[in-house]
């Protein structure tokens, strides 16, 4: 955790990690960053909105990107703060363009396997936004006011 006594800002706690594109590689890091949103009072639910855009991120990044090849590698950078979690994960891979993927809600598409991850990180996170390239995703969650 990066913070002094005497800083008016909130405690950042910050995380940069590459793993080889291997399913359960990232499963710690995961785990680390729900770790800090609940000790930094997030709501379970804001927790489990994190969990999922994450394990979404990170599946695509291994099964898109780098189309399940052990030697290529991606990376995520991840900031939290009480008022903030913003994640970047990002791949080896030729990237996609995000507007070309099918609405997985369309009658035609209904049983079709792909696309509902992004659709599932876009409902569950607060902004997301993807490099030209497609080949990296930044997202960021807000806390959820209380009901």
């Amino acid at each position: 955790m990066t913070t002094t006594a005497e800083s008016p800002n909130p405690p950042v706690w910050k995380i940069d990690r590459t793993f080889p594109s291997v399913f359960g590689k990232a499963s710690s890091l995961i785990d680390e960053v729900l770790a800090q949103m609940t000790a930094l009072g997030w709501s379970n639910r804001d927790v489990f909105a994190v969990n999922m855009a994450l394990e979404e991120s990170v599946s695509n990044a291994i099964e898109h990107g780098n189309h399940g090849n052990p030697k290529k590698h991606f990376r995520v950078i991840c900031t939290v703060s009480e008022k903030l979690v913003s994640i970047q994960v990002r791949d080896e891979g030729k990237g996609f363009r995000r507007d070309l993927v099918p609405n997985p809600l369309d009658d035609e598409n209904i049983e079709t396997p792909s696309g509902r991850g992004t659709l599932l990180i876009r409902g569950f996170m607060t902004r997301v936004n993807y490099n030209d390239a497609g080949n990296e995703i930044t997202m960021e969650k807000e806390p959820t006011p209380a009901s």
